[in-house]
């Protein structure tokens, strides 16, 4: 049994509905095949609806997974950054500045005052000229502003109003 897709089908009914045949112009009565073509249409229809539905439940699902898992990528971090400050610390206190694996596999360096990095503690008694200025974002069309203004009659140049269809699934 070979399933038919909702595009062919609704091609079928598009055809059916062209041909004057298919309608009875004094009773207004469908042919048997074009009643047949819109169940079948219909059906086709609901098929999709329900799978289109199910996917949104994988989705919502996976949107679930991936939260979990950005959790946990960040507790990882954290506990890195924890473990790292805690052997530096430790070292540091021992006064070690080196440790090997046995196996020879891996070392850890401590380099003390090796590094430096500019610490803010008050940014108000930072002078103007440390100061630097964000760059301004790139100027974009409002839509909801061009939108306005072609309704109340305005042509606005590399713009027009279309209207779309909406499909809603409940």
């Amino acid at each position: 049994m070979t399933t038919l897709s909702l595009y062919t089908l609704s091609s079928q009914v598009e055809q059916l509905l062209n041909d004057p045949s298919a309608i009875d112009q004094e009773t207004g009565e469908l042919s048997a095949e074009l009643v047949e073509a819109l169940a079948m249409t219909k059906d086709k229809g609901v098929s999709v609806c329900a799978y289109i539905l199910n996917q949104d439940s994988t989705l919502t699902a996976i949107e679930a997974h991936e939260a979990q898992v950005a959790a946990r990528k960040a507790a990882i971090v954290a506990k890195q950054v924890k473990l790292r400050a805690y052997l530096a610390d430790s070292m540091k206190r021992a006064g070690i500045t080196e440790i090997k694996a046995h196996d020879g596999t891996f070392s850890a360096k401590l380099h003390i005052e090796r590094d430096s990095a500019v610490e803010i503690f008050d940014e108000k008694q930072i002078p103007a000229e440390f100061m630097k200025t964000p760059k301004p974002p790139e100027p974009k069309p409002s839509k909801t502003e061009i939108a306005k203004a072609i309704k109340a009659g305005k042509e606005v140049p590399g713009a027009k109003l279309i209207k779309r269809d909406r499909l809603e699934i409940a």
